[in-house]
């Protein structure tokens, strides 16, 4: 089942999302007629999910004939990007500079670097709020931070930080999360709400969407990975992020899942949340982050997850957000829910 997942994830990286004739000429009559249309990204966040996943199975069986597929499979999707001028459209984008550094450090190949310095660039220069978060679409003027941002860039920050010595990555990163730790948090249930504003002080979005607490628990756990333990900000953001695993495990379902909204029990399940919580606190289980008690939920969420799996595939997974409060109850497969749980079975396959 992990080689069908596999070949799944090579082809949706290379084919995502599919552009038939029919909606390219779509496209084309829009852009004749002065019809504000959205860029062709060459490396959307879903994609960058699905290229994490890979990379994180390739660490684990590097020598393997799998190991090669992916790894022709990643210099395909990145060269392409790197031929088109490296273009970048939104903060989103970073999450595929995650994969980039390790395609680095495998290559040794020097446009693989310049290709995720472009994308530290362009966060360096991305429009902030007043407390130095990022602004989620600037282009739209209301000053929105999401929570999918903190998963989305940080462990981008961190892991290039880290690897190329640039602290300046890091502390920019230890900003937003340390933002959204104080401005966008439910005090009463210790979960997120998907975002806020931060001048009027309004939280937007529902508390607990549980692809927006995956998100977060991403972003804070990988990047913890790659901070210095003797950073003043390390221990805040450790404890901050203990504390929300422990609300967060607290709505887990019994056989072994999350909700879309972790509050709303009875509602539909979502198998991104779910590949997105397990695989954060899988990952800190590994980083010491958290400790044993942790293991149990997440093996058993695991086994749900892995049931999940059909002709490669992550069925159960909620469709893409729409914006605050807009989140369509249609349920399928996606890369969303597909990336995450790469990640997690190959970083437990041993240990499950």
């Amino acid at each position: 089942m992990m080689k069908e997942m596999l070949k799944q994830a090579e082809y949706e990286l290379l084919h995502y999302p599919k552009r038939t004739i029919g909606r390219r000429i779509k496209r084309t009559v829009r852009i004749m007629t002065g019809v504000k249309t959205e860029p062709v990204d060459k490396v959307n966040w879903p994609n960058g999910l699905l290229a994490n996943g890979l990379t994180d199975y390739y660490m684990q069986h590097k020598n393997s004939e799998e190991a090669r597929e992916i790894l022709d499979c990643l210099k395909r999707y990145y060269d392409r990007w790197i031929n088109k001028g490296c273009k970048l459209y939104y903060l989103d984008d970073a999450v595929s500079g995650m994969a980039l550094i390790d395609l680095h450090q495998i290559t040794g190949d020097e446009k693989y670097k310049q290709a995720a310095d472009k994308i530290a660039q362009y966060l360096f220069n991305h429009e902030t709020d007043k407390a130095g978060s990022f602004v989620y679409r600037p282009k739209q003027k209301n000053g929105y931070v999401f929570a999918d941002g903190i998963g989305m860039v940080c462990p981008f920050l961190c892991k290039y930080g880290s690897t190329y010595e640039d602290s300046n990555a890091i502390n920019l990163a230890i900003t937003q999360m340390q933002n959204f730790i104080e401005f966008g948090m439910d005090a009463k249930t210790g979960l997120p709400y998907h975002g806020y504003e931060y001048e009027s002080g309004v939280k937007y979005g529902i508390i607990g969407w549980g692809r927006a607490a995956g998100w977060l628990m991403m972003g804070m756990a990988e990047s913890l990975e790659y901070m210095e333990e003797a950073r003043p900000s390390y221990d805040m953001i450790k404890q901050a992020y203990r504390r929300l695993v422990d609300k967060v495990e607290a709505y887990q379902l019994e056989g072994g899942l999350y909700s879309w909204q972790l509050v709303a029990k009875d509602g539909p399940i979502d198998t991104s949340a779910t590949a997105m919580i397990l695989y954060a606190i899988a990952k800190s289980l590994n980083s010491k982050v958290l400790i044993g008690i942790h293991k149990s939920r997440m093996l058993r969420g695991r086994e749900a997850l892995w049931n999940s799996v059909k002709d490669g595939k992550i069925y159960g997974c909620l469709a893409e957000c729409q914006g605050f409060s807009m989140y369509p109850q249609i349920y399928g497969a996606y890369p969303w829910s597909l990336g995450p749980a790469l990640s997690l079975f190959a970083i437990t396959e041993e240990k499950a």
